[in-house]
Protein backbone atom coordinates (compact mmCIF):
# COMPACT_ATOMS: atom_id res chain seq x y z
CA UNK A 1 0.00 0.00 0.00
CA UNK A 2 1.05 3.66 -0.04
CA UNK A 3 3.28 5.38 2.14
CA UNK A 4 3.73 8.99 3.35
CA UNK A 5 7.17 9.50 5.36
CA UNK A 6 7.33 12.29 6.84
CA UNK A 7 10.85 14.04 8.24
CA UNK A 8 9.72 17.00 10.29
CA UNK A 9 11.33 19.78 11.24
CA UNK A 10 12.68 19.97 14.97
CA UNK A 11 16.14 21.74 14.56
CA UNK A 12 18.82 19.95 16.26
CA UNK A 13 16.28 16.26 17.11
CA UNK A 14 14.60 14.47 14.91
CA UNK A 15 11.17 13.12 14.16
CA UNK A 16 10.01 10.99 11.16
CA UNK A 17 6.41 9.74 10.79
CA UNK A 18 4.41 6.99 8.81
CA UNK A 19 1.48 7.06 7.49
CA UNK A 20 0.22 4.39 5.26
CA UNK A 21 -3.13 4.40 3.32
CA UNK A 22 -5.21 3.56 0.43
CA UNK A 23 -6.84 5.68 -1.82
CA UNK A 24 -10.11 6.32 -2.07
CA UNK A 25 -12.42 8.08 -4.68
CA UNK A 26 -10.16 8.41 -7.26
CA UNK A 27 -6.07 9.53 -7.41
CA UNK A 28 -3.68 12.18 -8.67
CA UNK A 29 -3.09 11.24 -12.34
CA UNK A 30 0.71 11.39 -12.69
CA UNK A 31 0.79 12.44 -8.85
CA UNK A 32 0.02 11.04 -5.49
CA UNK A 33 -3.77 11.04 -4.56
CA UNK A 34 -5.43 14.24 -3.35
CA UNK A 35 -4.86 14.16 0.76
CA UNK A 36 -8.68 14.11 1.01
CA UNK A 37 -8.59 11.13 -1.09
CA UNK A 38 -6.52 8.96 1.27
CA UNK A 39 -7.83 7.44 4.03
CA UNK A 40 -5.34 5.73 7.05
CA UNK A 41 -4.61 2.07 7.03
CA UNK A 42 -1.64 2.72 9.71
CA UNK A 43 0.96 4.79 11.35
CA UNK A 44 4.23 4.97 13.06
CA UNK A 45 6.40 7.69 14.86
CA UNK A 46 9.87 7.59 15.59
CA UNK A 47 11.28 9.70 17.76
CA UNK A 48 10.68 13.17 18.44
CA UNK A 49 12.98 15.66 20.18
CA UNK A 50 14.66 18.93 19.70
CA UNK A 51 17.33 20.38 21.93
CA UNK A 52 17.49 23.34 19.56
CA UNK A 53 13.77 24.28 18.01
CA UNK A 54 13.87 25.98 14.65
CA UNK A 55 10.20 26.77 13.83
CA UNK A 56 8.34 25.54 10.29
CA UNK A 57 8.91 28.24 7.57
CA UNK A 58 4.91 28.18 7.40
CA UNK A 59 4.47 29.53 10.80
CA UNK A 60 6.13 33.16 10.36
CA UNK A 61 3.94 35.62 11.97
CA UNK A 62 2.03 33.43 13.96
CA UNK A 63 2.51 33.82 17.92
CA UNK A 64 4.71 31.83 19.81
CA UNK A 65 8.19 30.77 20.04
CA UNK A 66 9.80 29.13 17.42
CA UNK A 67 9.81 25.69 19.62
CA UNK A 68 5.99 26.89 20.46
CA UNK A 69 5.70 26.86 17.25
CA UNK A 70 7.48 24.09 15.66
CA UNK A 71 5.67 21.60 18.18
CA UNK A 72 2.19 23.47 16.89
CA UNK A 73 2.64 22.40 13.26
CA UNK A 74 3.78 18.95 14.15
CA UNK A 75 0.89 17.95 16.15
CA UNK A 76 -1.60 19.42 13.47
CA UNK A 77 0.00 17.49 10.96
CA UNK A 78 0.06 13.77 13.25
CA UNK A 79 -3.41 14.87 14.02
CA UNK A 80 -4.83 15.18 10.49
CA UNK A 81 -2.87 11.73 9.55
CA UNK A 82 -4.88 10.42 12.47
CA UNK A 83 -7.69 11.62 12.17
CA UNK A 84 -8.07 10.22 8.20
CA UNK A 85 -7.40 6.52 9.51
CA UNK A 86 -10.57 4.51 9.08
CA UNK A 87 -12.75 3.15 11.13
CA UNK A 88 -11.33 2.02 14.17
CA UNK A 89 -8.05 2.70 13.18
CA UNK A 90 -8.88 6.64 13.50
CA UNK A 91 -6.80 8.62 16.19
CA UNK A 92 -4.47 5.15 17.30
CA UNK A 93 -0.83 5.24 16.27
CA UNK A 94 0.13 1.55 15.63
CA UNK A 95 3.63 1.70 16.52
CA UNK A 96 5.75 4.18 18.84
CA UNK A 97 9.38 3.47 18.22
CA UNK A 98 12.04 4.93 20.70
CA UNK A 99 15.36 4.92 18.86
CA UNK A 100 17.42 5.22 21.67
CA UNK A 101 17.44 7.47 24.81
CA UNK A 102 18.97 10.80 23.60
CA UNK A 103 17.12 13.77 24.95
CA UNK A 104 16.99 15.56 21.42
CA UNK A 105 14.94 12.22 20.19
CA UNK A 106 12.37 12.10 22.63
CA UNK A 107 11.38 15.10 24.64
CA UNK A 108 9.03 16.79 22.93
CA UNK A 109 6.64 13.55 22.64
CA UNK A 110 5.37 14.81 25.83
CA UNK A 111 4.24 17.68 23.56
CA UNK A 112 2.97 15.84 20.44
CA UNK A 113 1.27 13.35 21.94
CA UNK A 114 0.32 13.93 25.12
CA UNK A 115 -2.65 16.69 26.03
CA UNK A 116 -2.52 19.94 28.32
CA UNK A 117 -3.44 18.02 30.90
CA UNK A 118 -0.24 14.84 30.25
CA UNK A 119 -2.64 12.45 29.11
CA UNK A 120 -2.54 10.39 26.06
CA UNK A 121 -3.96 11.64 22.68
CA UNK A 122 -4.22 8.83 20.72
CA UNK A 123 -4.43 5.28 21.20
CA UNK A 124 -0.43 3.59 21.34
CA UNK A 125 -0.88 0.06 20.24
CA UNK A 126 2.94 -1.00 20.66
CA UNK A 127 6.33 0.93 22.05
CA UNK A 128 9.45 -0.25 21.15
CA UNK A 129 12.06 1.07 22.28
CA UNK A 130 16.00 0.79 23.43
CA UNK A 131 17.93 1.27 26.98
CA UNK A 132 16.31 1.62 30.56
CA UNK A 133 13.22 3.66 31.33
CA UNK A 134 15.59 6.32 33.72
CA UNK A 135 17.39 7.21 30.86
CA UNK A 136 14.56 8.19 29.52
CA UNK A 137 13.40 10.49 32.51
CA UNK A 138 13.90 14.03 31.06
CA UNK A 139 14.75 17.12 34.05
CA UNK A 140 12.00 18.68 31.55
CA UNK A 141 9.41 15.95 31.19
CA UNK A 142 8.78 12.51 32.63
CA UNK A 143 6.48 11.40 29.78
CA UNK A 144 7.44 8.95 28.14
CA UNK A 145 9.64 7.41 31.60
CA UNK A 146 6.05 7.00 32.34
CA UNK A 147 4.93 5.40 29.08
CA UNK A 148 8.00 2.76 29.83
CA UNK A 149 7.41 2.59 33.70
CA UNK A 150 4.95 -0.48 34.40
CA UNK A 151 3.48 1.47 37.71
CA UNK A 152 3.16 4.54 36.27
CA UNK A 153 1.82 3.50 32.82
CA UNK A 154 -1.67 4.28 33.65
CA UNK A 155 -1.08 7.79 34.73
CA UNK A 156 -1.47 8.59 31.32
CA UNK A 157 -4.28 6.72 29.97
CA UNK A 158 -7.13 8.95 28.86
CA UNK A 159 -10.82 6.70 28.01
CA UNK A 160 -9.47 4.11 25.25
CA UNK A 161 -6.64 6.40 24.73
CA UNK A 162 -4.07 3.57 26.10
CA UNK A 163 -0.98 1.85 25.39
CA UNK A 164 -2.18 -1.57 24.57
CA UNK A 165 0.40 -3.59 24.63
CA UNK A 166 3.57 -3.34 27.28
CA UNK A 167 6.12 -1.40 26.12
CA UNK A 168 9.68 -3.65 24.33
CA UNK A 169 13.05 -3.34 24.61
CA UNK A 170 14.44 -4.64 21.74
CA UNK A 171 17.82 -5.85 22.29
CA UNK A 172 20.77 -7.35 19.93
CA UNK A 173 19.18 -9.83 17.67
CA UNK A 174 20.77 -11.54 14.19
CA UNK A 175 18.10 -11.29 11.77
CA UNK A 176 16.19 -8.59 9.88
CA UNK A 177 12.85 -8.56 12.21
CA UNK A 178 9.67 -7.38 10.09
CA UNK A 179 7.29 -5.37 12.32
CA UNK A 180 4.31 -7.20 13.25
CA UNK A 181 1.53 -5.57 11.94
CA UNK A 182 3.08 -3.80 9.29
CA UNK A 183 5.16 -6.31 7.22
CA UNK A 184 6.72 -3.34 4.70
CA UNK A 185 8.80 -1.97 7.95
CA UNK A 186 11.36 -3.95 9.42
CA UNK A 187 13.94 -3.80 12.46
CA UNK A 188 17.39 -4.15 11.57
CA UNK A 189 19.65 -3.91 14.62
CA UNK A 190 19.87 -2.39 17.60
CA UNK A 191 21.48 -2.41 20.83
CA UNK A 192 25.13 -2.99 19.14
CA UNK A 193 26.66 -2.34 22.60
CA UNK A 194 28.10 -5.03 25.22
CA UNK A 195 29.18 -4.80 28.35
CA UNK A 196 31.99 -6.92 29.60
CA UNK A 197 32.62 -6.56 33.09
CA UNK A 198 32.78 -2.40 34.24
CA UNK A 199 33.57 -2.14 30.59
CA UNK A 200 30.81 -1.06 27.62
CA UNK A 201 32.07 -2.46 24.10
CA UNK A 202 30.56 -0.35 21.81
CA UNK A 203 30.41 -0.42 17.87
CA UNK A 204 33.71 1.16 15.44
CA UNK A 205 36.05 0.72 12.54
CA UNK A 206 39.15 1.18 12.42
CA UNK A 207 40.20 4.92 12.42
CA UNK A 208 36.90 5.96 14.13
CA UNK A 209 36.02 6.74 17.83
CA UNK A 210 33.64 4.93 19.16
CA UNK A 211 30.45 5.09 19.32
CA UNK A 212 28.75 6.35 22.29
CA UNK A 213 26.57 3.60 24.06
CA UNK A 214 23.61 5.41 23.30
CA UNK A 215 24.15 5.88 19.55
CA UNK A 216 25.44 2.18 18.96
CA UNK A 217 21.89 1.08 20.89
CA UNK A 218 19.78 2.93 17.98
CA UNK A 219 16.86 1.20 16.69
CA UNK A 220 17.84 1.17 12.91
CA UNK A 221 14.29 0.41 10.45
CA UNK A 222 13.89 -0.24 7.16
CA UNK A 223 10.35 0.62 5.19
CA UNK A 224 10.12 -1.33 2.03
CA UNK A 225 7.61 0.00 -0.38
CA UNK A 226 5.36 -2.51 -2.87
CA UNK A 227 6.78 -4.67 -5.92
CA UNK A 228 5.81 -3.38 -9.12
CA UNK A 229 4.18 -5.44 -12.00
CA UNK A 230 6.82 -7.74 -13.29
CA UNK A 231 9.39 -6.92 -11.11
CA UNK A 232 10.56 -8.37 -7.86
CA UNK A 233 12.80 -5.08 -6.89
CA UNK A 234 11.11 -2.35 -4.37
CA UNK A 235 12.14 0.64 -3.12
CA UNK A 236 13.97 1.24 0.43
CA UNK A 237 14.17 3.69 3.00
CA UNK A 238 16.57 3.04 5.27
CA UNK A 239 16.24 5.32 8.92
CA UNK A 240 19.37 5.54 10.69
CA UNK A 241 18.65 6.84 13.95
CA UNK A 242 21.71 8.01 15.68
CA UNK A 243 23.59 5.15 14.14
CA UNK A 244 26.87 5.73 13.39
CA UNK A 245 29.92 3.93 11.20
CA UNK A 246 30.03 1.27 13.81
CA UNK A 247 26.39 0.15 12.89
CA UNK A 248 26.93 0.92 9.04
CA UNK A 249 29.83 -1.62 8.89
CA UNK A 250 27.59 -4.34 11.32
CA UNK A 251 24.91 -4.15 8.26
CA UNK A 252 27.21 -3.93 5.29
CA UNK A 253 29.09 -7.63 6.90
CA UNK A 254 25.40 -9.04 7.25
CA UNK A 255 24.39 -8.40 3.95
CA UNK A 256 27.39 -9.76 1.98
CA UNK A 257 24.84 -12.83 0.65
CA UNK A 258 21.36 -10.92 1.35
CA UNK A 259 21.15 -7.92 -0.31
CA UNK A 260 18.75 -6.51 1.83
CA UNK A 261 20.03 -3.14 2.17
CA UNK A 262 21.78 -2.43 -0.94
CA UNK A 263 20.11 -0.95 -4.25
CA UNK A 264 17.56 -3.08 -6.39
CA UNK A 265 15.30 0.47 -7.13
CA UNK A 266 14.89 3.74 -5.32
CA UNK A 267 16.50 3.79 -2.03
CA UNK A 268 16.16 6.47 0.09
CA UNK A 269 18.58 7.27 3.31
CA UNK A 270 17.98 9.01 6.54
CA UNK A 271 21.10 10.02 7.54
CA UNK A 272 22.93 8.11 10.64
CA UNK A 273 23.71 11.45 14.08
CA UNK A 274 22.13 14.03 11.95
CA UNK A 275 25.08 14.02 9.03
CA UNK A 276 27.76 13.95 11.88
CA UNK A 277 31.16 13.38 10.67
CA UNK A 278 31.26 9.66 12.45
CA UNK A 279 28.07 8.64 10.05
CA UNK A 280 27.05 7.86 6.45
CA UNK A 281 30.36 6.90 5.77
CA UNK A 282 31.38 6.51 1.55
CA UNK A 283 31.44 2.85 1.95
CA UNK A 284 28.29 3.03 3.43
CA UNK A 285 27.01 5.47 0.36
CA UNK A 286 28.65 3.25 -2.05
CA UNK A 287 27.08 0.17 -0.78
CA UNK A 288 23.51 1.51 -0.33
CA UNK A 289 23.77 4.02 -3.38
CA UNK A 290 20.82 6.17 -2.72
CA UNK A 291 18.64 8.61 -4.85
CA UNK A 292 18.44 10.94 -2.11
CA UNK A 293 19.99 11.68 1.51
CA UNK A 294 17.94 13.30 4.59
CA UNK A 295 19.16 15.10 7.44
CA UNK A 296 17.68 16.37 10.28
CA UNK A 297 19.54 19.48 11.17
CA UNK A 298 19.36 22.56 13.27
CA UNK A 299 21.49 25.24 14.12
CA UNK A 300 23.09 23.78 17.77
CA UNK A 301 26.99 23.66 18.14
CA UNK A 302 28.82 20.75 19.43
CA UNK A 303 32.38 22.20 20.62
CA UNK A 304 33.95 23.64 17.42
CA UNK A 305 31.44 22.62 14.79
CA UNK A 306 27.64 21.61 14.22
CA UNK A 307 25.52 18.97 12.32
CA UNK A 308 25.95 18.29 9.13
CA UNK A 309 28.76 20.26 8.18
CA UNK A 310 29.59 21.54 5.32
CA UNK A 311 32.89 19.68 4.13
CA UNK A 312 30.43 16.33 5.14
CA UNK A 313 28.01 17.36 2.91
CA UNK A 314 30.46 17.53 0.22
CA UNK A 315 31.89 14.21 0.77
CA UNK A 316 28.20 13.04 0.58
CA UNK A 317 27.61 14.61 -2.30
CA UNK A 318 30.70 13.46 -4.17
CA UNK A 319 29.67 10.24 -3.39
CA UNK A 320 25.80 10.93 -5.14
CA UNK A 321 27.81 12.05 -8.01
CA UNK A 322 29.90 9.01 -8.27
CA UNK A 323 26.56 6.58 -8.21
CA UNK A 324 25.82 8.14 -11.72
CA UNK A 325 22.31 7.90 -10.75
CA UNK A 326 19.62 10.60 -12.19
CA UNK A 327 18.79 13.02 -9.78
CA UNK A 328 15.69 12.52 -8.00
CA UNK A 329 12.70 14.70 -9.03
CA UNK A 330 11.34 17.25 -6.29
CA UNK A 331 8.87 19.42 -6.05
CA UNK A 332 8.84 22.33 -6.33
CA UNK A 333 10.98 21.79 -9.45
CA UNK A 334 14.71 23.43 -9.74
CA UNK A 335 16.96 24.13 -7.01
CA UNK A 336 16.36 23.89 -2.98
CA UNK A 337 18.15 25.13 0.21
CA UNK A 338 19.90 23.25 2.14
CA UNK A 339 21.44 24.09 5.64
CA UNK A 340 25.11 23.78 7.08
CA UNK A 341 27.56 24.36 9.45
CA UNK A 342 30.39 26.41 7.31
CA UNK A 343 33.64 25.36 9.42
CA UNK A 344 35.97 27.02 6.77
CA UNK A 345 34.05 30.65 7.35
CA UNK A 346 35.58 33.28 9.86
CA UNK A 347 34.16 32.57 12.12
CA UNK A 348 32.56 29.69 11.83
CA UNK A 349 28.63 29.55 11.12
CA UNK A 350 25.75 28.03 9.60
CA UNK A 351 24.89 29.06 6.36
CA UNK A 352 22.87 27.92 3.83
CA UNK A 353 23.68 26.29 0.12
CA UNK A 354 21.41 25.82 -3.10
CA UNK A 355 21.10 22.67 -5.15
CA UNK A 356 19.07 20.59 -7.19
CA UNK A 357 20.72 16.81 -6.23
CA UNK A 358 19.40 14.59 -3.52
CA UNK A 359 20.84 16.67 -0.38
CA UNK A 360 17.42 17.43 1.84
CA UNK A 361 18.04 19.37 4.76
CA UNK A 362 15.05 20.14 7.23
CA UNK A 363 17.29 23.28 8.18
CA UNK A 364 16.34 25.47 5.76
CA UNK A 365 16.20 29.44 5.03
CA UNK A 366 18.91 31.63 7.13
CA UNK A 367 17.51 34.90 8.60
CA UNK A 368 18.42 37.73 6.96
CA UNK A 369 21.50 39.76 7.05
CA UNK A 370 21.76 42.33 10.31
CA UNK A 371 19.93 44.87 10.97
CA UNK A 372 16.94 43.00 9.78
CA UNK A 373 14.92 41.11 11.87
CA UNK A 374 14.44 37.23 11.14
CA UNK A 375 15.20 33.69 12.29
CA UNK A 376 16.44 30.28 11.02
CA UNK A 377 13.19 28.57 9.28
CA UNK A 378 13.06 24.92 8.51
CA UNK A 379 10.88 22.42 6.01
CA UNK A 380 9.19 19.20 6.01
CA UNK A 381 10.31 16.96 3.66
CA UNK A 382 7.26 14.25 2.50
CA UNK A 383 8.66 11.36 0.43
CA UNK A 384 5.62 9.27 -0.52
CA UNK A 385 6.06 5.93 -2.08
CA UNK A 386 3.95 3.87 -4.56
CA UNK A 387 1.06 6.36 -5.40
CA UNK A 388 -0.11 6.61 -8.24
CA UNK A 389 1.38 2.93 -8.78
CA UNK A 390 3.46 0.56 -7.10
CA UNK A 391 7.74 1.53 -7.76
CA UNK A 392 6.58 5.22 -8.12
CA UNK A 393 7.63 8.16 -5.37
CA UNK A 394 7.05 11.61 -4.75
CA UNK A 395 9.52 13.90 -2.72
CA UNK A 396 8.79 17.25 -1.82
CA UNK A 397 9.39 19.81 0.90
CA UNK A 398 6.18 21.98 2.45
Amino acid sequence: MPVEVIFFNVGQGDCTFLWFYDVVGGGGGAGPAPLANRQGRAAALIDCGSLKPVAHRSTVGQPGTAEQRMVRHIDSVIADRLQRNAGAKQNVLDYLFLSHADADHFNQLGSVLGDSSGKLKYRIENVWYTGEAKEYKNKNTSFVYRMLKSNLRNQLFNGNNIIVNPPEDKGLFDRVMPVPGIPELSLLCSRLVAKIGSREVTSTVPGSRNSTSKNASSLVLMLSGETPQGSTDRQKVLLMADAETGVEQFLMDSDRHSGNYSRTANLWLKAGHHGSAYATSTEWLEHTTPDAVFFSSGTKVFGPTGMPSGVELERIEEALDDSGLHQPDITPPGNHHYGFFDSKAKPKKFDTGSTSKGICTSLFQAPPPAPAQGEWLGVDWHLILDDPQPGGYHLEYV
